[in-house]
């Protein structure tokens, strides 16, 4: 799929999933989404899944957009918590676009959990209370952070990936790279 194919998609409201090799225009793509939300007065929520990453994008870690944290657990009350903080419940409320990059460094606990968050704010049943979710990442590239040792699941392995019906939009042509034989051994 090209950036264009998919920066339409994007355009359609639905959830996607971003991926493709590293030099397909990920970033690029997101960018020119970001820049067409600004355009139709649409302030997205730029996350990241570790603050290095999330500096890269001019955003923010997940964890402190949801205000989930550090946390490996949410409790009723944790979230009742969450919820009653000011300035979480506005920024979380009025979101309307939710992008995490590096998706693939977040397991599947802490998306379930930022998902609950954003349910219980928006008070609404649908996923992540109704808002567009836009996942980048390629699951080839980092795995997810174990801070606690035991299994980890990736976040396409959580059952909220699979509530939101996202449409995968991996991307196939080559921007940053022209030497085919390095091409190959990338891939």
């Amino acid at each position: 799929m090209t950036q264009a194919q998919a920066l339409d998609i994007l355009k359609t409201g639905a959830n996607v999933f971003l991926t493709g090799e590293p030099g397909a225009g990920k970033t690029h793509t997101i960018n020119e989404y970001v820049k067409y939300l600004r355009e139709h007065q649409i302030e997205p929520a730029i996350t990241a899944s570790t603050g290095i990453a999330a500096t890269h994008i001019h955003g923010q870690t997940i964890h402190s957009w949801s205000g989930i944290g550090v946390r490996r657990h949410l409790s009723s009350y944790d979230i009742d918590a969450i919820a009653s903080t000011e300035y979480l419940a506005k920024r979380i409320a009025k979101t309307k676009v939710l992008i995490i990059d590096e998706i693939s460094m977040i397991d599947g606990q802490t998306l379930s959990m930022v998902e609950a968050v954003c349910r219980a704010i928006k008070q609404r049943e649908e996923p992540f209370g109704g808002m567009q979710v836009v996942l980048v990442g390629d699951f080839f590239q980092l795995p997810p952070v174990n801070k606690g040792g035991g299994e980890t699941l990736f976040a396409s392995q959580s059952p909220v990936w699979q509530s939101m019906r996202m449409v995968v939009c991996y991307l196939t042509e080559q921007h940053r790279q022209s030497d085919e034989q390095f091409l190959s051994i990338l891939s």
